[in-house]
């Protein structure tokens, strides 16, 4: 049974239709499967979790393997899809297929079609085809009511996670410990799954951008780094916040952190329709040069920082990306070249439009293998103190990341009541 309602998946199929149709001739099909689960290795008749393709489910609202959806300009829309098998209600109980021709019938249908097959079986795709998968990502990108309303219901959902680990942090405990503590207050709160493996980085481990959890346990003094969110049916949350061992930060922690909310509030004011990602990248890291500069770290005219990439020592990766149907949501344009600013490669090349979803998610980290390094001393041996940075090396980092929708009136922060 889909999440959303017939009536949300007709004006979608109907946005998708008139993308498809402007880069369509009326002789070509597109394919879209919602893929086979894939076989473990040795695991006999055990497979892998099954992960319906995001086009595909975004589309037909159903999560069932094998099926697919297909559409012409001619003909519309076409689903088919897998019956319930005997094998099906005997282990798995049933469930219910949505509507459709039997997908057997698909190959005898798509004989003699020129066809863009995009989903599950598109292994690379021609120029032209990808193309097409633009067409389809441009009608994606744009979140709808419902899609909306369950993100913010997922923000809800994580909130409790977040109050959890307000409650059981403390010096001495383990990266593990508070991630089973998180994990385990947003499943009872009604998610899933998760998006994507918890991130915990206590201590100088939150300098680590993906830091699974560990045994390692949090010092007195010391900050926690989470990076956790929530997911149903693949749609989720995305959200980071810090904790402190001793209930409230130290006088380095504190000014960090402030930098870090600054840039923030600099990115998110920014998430406006018609303003290039590029642009929401490079306010962010502007506040975190000038406050860098501030404590001696960095020198010299903010923009040159900017432009050598010498803030990516301390902010290596790009503020942020969209969010929604998967963590990793419908990227950038995949027919242009990545857009790249201030040193890094960006996770989105485009102009905003009502309707996105977007984490800010901007940070500020001392990274020993970056502040040891003597290729980067060398190239940035005019604009990094080193020496002063090197006094920061057990810091680890701090990073703050929201889901903000685009709207004409002004951004939207969904997870803002997780508190910071």
């Amino acid at each position: 049974m889909s999440r959303f309602s017939s009536a949300a998946l007709r004006v979608r199929r109907q946005r998708a239709a008139a993308h498809l149709d402007s880069v369509l001739s009326t002789d070509e099909t597109v394919v879209i499967r919602s893929g086979t689960p894939q076989q473990k290795p040795g695991g006999l008749d055990q497979t892998y979790a099954f992960l319906p393709h995001p086009d595909y489910q975004w589309l037909t609202g159903s999560r069932r393997a094998h099926g697919a959806v297909t559409y012409s300009r001619n003909e519309g829309w076409t689903d088919f899809v897998l019956p319930i098998t005997a094998d099906e209600l005997l282990w798995e109980g049933g469930g219910e297929a949505p509507a459709g021709r039997d997908v057997a019938e698909l190959p005898a249908w798509l004989t003699g079609r020129k066809t863009h097959d995009l989903g599950q079986s598109a292994k690379s795709l021609s120029t032209q085809s990808l193309e097409v998968q633009e067409a389809l990502n441009r009608a994606r990108r744009i979140k709808d009511a419902e899609e909306i309303a369950l993100i913010r219901e997922l923000a809800g959902i994580a909130h409790q996670g977040y109050r959890t680990l307000e409650q059981v942090t403390r010096a001495g405990a383990s990266e593990r410990e508070l991630q089973i503590a998180y994990e385990t207050a947003v499943l009872r709160a009604g998610a899933d799954k998760f998006p994507y493996e918890s991130i915990f980085g206590a201590g100088e481990r939150a300098a680590t951008l993906h830091a699974v959890p560990t045994r390692r346990t949090l010092g007195a003094g010391e900050l926690l780094l989470v990076d956790a969110g929530a997911d149903i049916d693949d749609y989720c949350v995305d959200i980071t916040r810090i904790f402190w061992a001793d209930g409230k930060p130290t006088g380095q922690q504190k000014l960090i952190y402030e930098l870090v909310l600054e840039a923030q509030k600099a990115g998110i004011a920014l998430c406006r329709p018609g303003v290039d990602w590029t642009e929401v990248h490079q306010a962010a890291a502007r506040v975190i040069a000038e406050g860098l500069k501030s404590l001696g770290i960095l020198n010299g005219e903010t923009d040159g920082l900017l432009e050598s990439g010498a803030i990516a020592n301390f902010f290596p990766h790009g503020v942020g990306h969209l969010v929604g149907l998967r963590v990793r949501d419908v990227g950038g344009d995949v027919t242009r070249e990545a857009a790249r600013t201030c040193g890094i490669r960006l996770r989105m090349n485009l102009a905003l439009q009502s309707g996105f979803v977007v984490t800010v998610e901007p940070g500020c980290y001392f990274v020993p293998a970056i502040l040891e390094s003597r290729e980067r001393h060398e190239t940035f041996k005019t604009q990094v103190n080193w020496s002063e940075a090197m006094k920061w090396s057990r810091f680890g980092g701090i990073r703050l990341e929201d889901d903000i929708h685009v709207r004409n009136e002004g951004p939207e922060n969904l997870t803002a009541v997780i508190e910071k």
